[in-house]
């Protein structure tokens, strides 16, 4: 099943945030779509979730050095 998860990033400020984040996640098995909105800071992840999980998500963020509100 396809399931959307949002996340409010604290630190992203650039353009590179944005393009490491998307090549991150678009290389993950699962994703199947990511948007981010820079200026709202917020990033939408679209994934199925018998290969992934929020908690997966959240540390992937995490090992790339982004805080989650």
């Amino acid at each position: 099943m396809t399931k959307t998860f949002i996340l409010n990033i604290e630190n992203l400020h650039s353009a590179e945030d944005v393009t490491k984040i998307r090549d991150h996640f678009m290389n993950r098995p699962g994703i199947e779509k990511v948007d981010i909105e820079m200026g709202l800071k917020l990033v939408s992840l679209r994934y199925n979730d018998q290969v992934g999980s929020p908690s997966k998500l959240l540390e992937a963020l995490d090992y790339l050095g982004y805080s989650v509100r």
